[in-house]
């Protein structure tokens, strides 16, 4: 829960800084990071279905010769940038659809979240294959909660009432 909370106050002060700091217009902001997701759609998909088949099968590897602190360093980085991640997306769909009426999942932050969420499965597993006592559901549960959140608020909630 406390990761949560550092990567909301991280996601808000880069939206602030870009905001109002730097006079970065919303509409060029959200221009950016579409075509960003676009052009980058291949390498997302690709580390997504790479890294859930690499990382478990490198931390069992890796754990049988006695090297696993390899593995564990680069799962706990990959777990932590991948929550930072889908925690931003989630934020950014709220603020861009609030300050716009752009949805960022129906642009193809979808697909984005879908490679995040399988880099951070297959980091929790390969931290659960050398670590069974790794708090799993504390890393995802939180993460999975505001992407869901931010999906009905935007999808569903703030149409319906014509915000």
């Amino acid at each position: 829960m406390v990761g949560l909370i550092k990567d909301f106050a991280l996601t808000a002060l880069v939206i602030i800084l870009n905001h109002w700091v730097y006079g970065v217009e919303d509409s060029i902001a959200y221009g950016f990071i579409v075509d960003f997701i676009i052009k980058s759609k291949t390498i997302f998909i690709t580390a997504g279905i790479l890294g859930t088949f690499i990382l478990p099968l490198s931390s069992s590897m890796f754990e049988s010769l006695g090297l696993y602190k390899i593995t564990y360093g680069l799962s706990k980085i990959l777990a932590r940038v991948s929550q930072f991640l889908i925690t931003f997306v989630a934020v950014l769909n709220i603020v861009f659809y609030a300050a716009l009426g752009n949805n960022l999942m129906r642009d193809k932050g979808y697909l984005l979240l879908f490679s995040l969420a399988l880099i951070l499965g297959a980091s929790c597993w390969a931290l659960r294959i050398i670590d069974f006592n790794h708090p799993t559901e504390n890393v995802v549960m939180p993460v999975s909660v505001l992407t869901l959140m931010s999906i009905i608020l935007v999808e569903f909630i703030w149409p319906f009432y014509g915000f």
